[in-house]
């Protein structure tokens, strides 16, 4: 089946966005394989959404550092990719900068006192559970999006599908034998595309601010905080990052972004590529 012609295409509001689902050729049945993506999803976010105080998330963020916190084997797993990922980078990925964002009204979320200041360093994650040496206040919303972009692609490679994509604002998996156009938004004219290639079996993640700035007195800011200084990204450039996984790519959008103009030497080792639009031309 060719690209212009899926044997099916879904989208669903999850993750605080639209997450669309597209089966170009499967061998099962299409209908519950769309099912099974969407459900996994929806899992991903029941599990580790900021916004829910019922989620697991939620639920480490209020106790985490008074006793260990019980967690599903994929709030585990994205965890310690965040750790991981944290390390390789030097810091630079951290989803402890959530007292910055709220402050900014990135996010509109009550905190506990005092959780300021930590790192996702600070947090010792077991088999099942976790628990922090000091209050933290983690939002996962910066790779757990790319991660249930994954676990969708899974559900459907596990239902028969053989090609198609999921596309989670930003956040994107190929996967098939033909290879597919990517294109990215103009950081500049977000009406404007720019085709980056053709490529199968990719992840590819987006960081920006046309559709997320917030003003502030020295400009306007994006929703990436530097927890070297825990301020607030300006304005400019799109990072955009292809890698093996979505929630590597989704995380390594904004440590490149604090990274500056410069190739981080950690990209190579993490599979991953990196590309900058300015608004004045593509790579």
């Amino acid at each position: 089946m060719s690209r212009s012609s899926p044997e099916a295409r879904r989208a669903r509001p999850l993750l605080g966005t639209l997450v669309e689902v597209r089966v170009d050729a499967c061998e099962g049945d299409v209908e519950a394989a769309l099912a099974a993506a969407f459900a996994a999803v929806a899992q991903v976010q029941a599990l580790m959404s900021v916004h829910d105080p019922d989620s697991e998330l939620s639920r480490l963020n209020r106790m985490g550092h008074r006793q260990p916190v019980s967690l599903h084997p994929w709030t585990v797993a994205v965890l310690r990719r965040a750790q991981a990922l944290h390390q390789a980078t030097g810091g630079l990925f951290d989803p402890a900068v959530t007292p910055v964002l709220a402050a900014l009204d990135f996010l509109p979320i009550q905190m506990e006192a005092g959780a300021t200041g930590g790192s996702i360093a600070d947090l010792v994650v077991g088999d099942d559970r976790a628990r922090s040496g000091r209050p933290l206040f983690l939002d996962l919303g910066g790779i757990a999006k790319g991660f249930a972009v994954d676990q969708a692609v899974a559900a459907l490679h596990r239902a028969g599908v053989r090609a198609g994509a999921v596309n989670a604002g930003g956040d994107l998996r190929l996967f098939g034998d033909a290879p597919q156009p990517v294109v990215v938004r103009d950081p500049a004219d977000p009406g404007r595309h720019w085709l980056l290639g053709e490529f199968r079996d990719i992840a590819v993640a987006t960081s920006a601010g046309y559709y997320a700035a917030r003003p502030t007195a020295k400009g306007p800011v994006m929703p990436i905080v530097d927890p070297r200084d825990g301020h607030a990204v300006p304005v400019g450039p799109s990072v955009t990052v292809l890698a093996d996984d979505c929630a590597t790519a989704d995380a390594l959008t904004k440590a490149v972004m604090l990274a500056g103009t410069d190739t981080p030497a950690w990209l190579e080792g993490l599979r991953a590529q990196a590309v900058r639009l300015d608004g004045r031309m593509a790579a």
